[in-house]
């Protein structure tokens, strides 16, 4: 035989082994990008079923395996959204974007130290990612770690200085800190750009409150029952810094409206705003 036929015969086996394999591939391929359809459509439970299909075809399926874990993680199931992340970037280990999902998985799993390793390797690799920065102050902030948290969210206001989160994080973190001032004022850039959201006045409330400035702090609590007017921390809040400054009438119809809308606040309290009410009727006024 020809060293020309051996070269055909052996060319003709590798194509009988290769086709099965490209069809497979093909099919593989078929069934995630269903999946990515369905995810567009919102139905998570079958998109996942076809992300599945898929990495039975082809176990090295990278963007389906973090397909995979973005539906696990928007269902909740941080458990096994990390076990796809960690797949993918076994996979695709310059993949930024699956670094910083799995960070973030592991940071919702308590895993803190192995969020921020992977989230610092998600940031080496996409330097400059809004998302990711937001990730690694949290995970920080989970830690107790708030310098390194107040960096995260500084870089990323001033990647994004008109998105809200990034100056709500940081106003968080800083409240955390004896840089109260700089808590201040970033909830006031996030209110700036979000005037109506009840939550960010309501932290600015809380800042002044641990400041002593009663006036700014009463002022802040009233426009975040103004914007909600079923926001019943405020309304407790509100109550205590009325009973301090002796505001009877007002503290009164403040605990009156915690315990109609607290229902779900913590027992203690509930009992406390409750023998407050009781005082005030002891006292007759």
């Amino acid at each position: 035989m020809t060293v020309r036929f051996h070269l055909l015969v052996a060319f003709g086996v590798a194509l009988a082994v290769s086709a099965p394999l490209v069809a497979q591939a093909d099919e593989a391929a078929g069934h995630y990008n269903l999946a990515l359809q369905y995810k567009r459509e919102g139905k998570l439970t079958d998109a996942v079923a076809e992300c599945q299909k898929a990495i039975a075809l082809r176990s090295d399926y990278a963007a389906a395996r973090a397909t995979l874990g973005t539906l696990y993680r928007a269902q909740g199931y941080y458990d096994k959204a990390a076990a796809e992340f960690e797949q993918a970037v076994k996979l695709e280990p310059r993949d930024a974007q699956s670094h910083a999902n799995l960070g973030a998985a592991y940071a919702r799993l308590k895993r803190y130290d192995e969020g921020v390793a992977e989230l610092e390797i998600a940031l080496k690799l996409k330097p400059d990612d809004y998302e990711t920065l937001l990730s690694l102050g949290y995970a920080y902030k989970q830690k107790n770690d708030y310098k390194h948290a107040i960096e995260a969210y500084q870089k990323a206001t001033e990647l994004k200085p008109n998105e809200v989160q990034g100056w709500n994080n940081l106003g968080v973190a800083k409240a955390k800190t004896d840089d109260k001032t700089g808590a201040i004022v970033a909830y006031q850039k996030a209110i700036a750009l979000k005037p109506n959201d009840a939550e960010l006045h309501f932290g600015l409330a809380t800042v002044y409150r641990r400041q002593r400035e009663t006036d700014k702090a009463i002022a802040e609590y009233l426009v975040a029952v103004d914007k909600d007017p079923k926001f019943a921390k405020a309304y407790y809040d509100l109550g205590i810094m009325y009973s301090q400054e002796k505001k009877t009438a007002e503290a009164r119809a403040a605990f009156e409206k915690y315990l109609q809308f607290g229902t779900k606040e913590d027992a203690a309290s509930r009992k406390d705003a409750e023998d407050r009410l009781s005082t005030f009727k002891g006292m007759g006024k």
